[in-house]
């Protein structure tokens, strides 16, 4: 493998991670809303269960975060 061949497949690699990871932070995103939607949990209970804090719980409540 060449070098280019090398820095392509990192920057491929890299791209796929950071899909991956939008993808996660969208799939937190929904179920963040369909949890203030429900109105059951607090909003530290959500940040915990999500693993999130709760600055971006409040976030995605004021629609700041989509």
């Amino acid at each position: 493998m060449g070098i280019e061949e090398a820095i392509l497949q990192e920057v491929r690699e890299k791209s796929e991670k950071r899909g991956e990871k939008r993808g996660e932070t969208q799939t937190k995103i929904k179920g963040i809303q369909k949890a203030l939607e429900r109105n059951k949990l607090t909003l530290n209970e959500i940040a915990e269960d999500f693993e999130v804090s709760l600055e971006f719980v409040k976030q995605v409540q004021s629609g700041e975060v989509k």
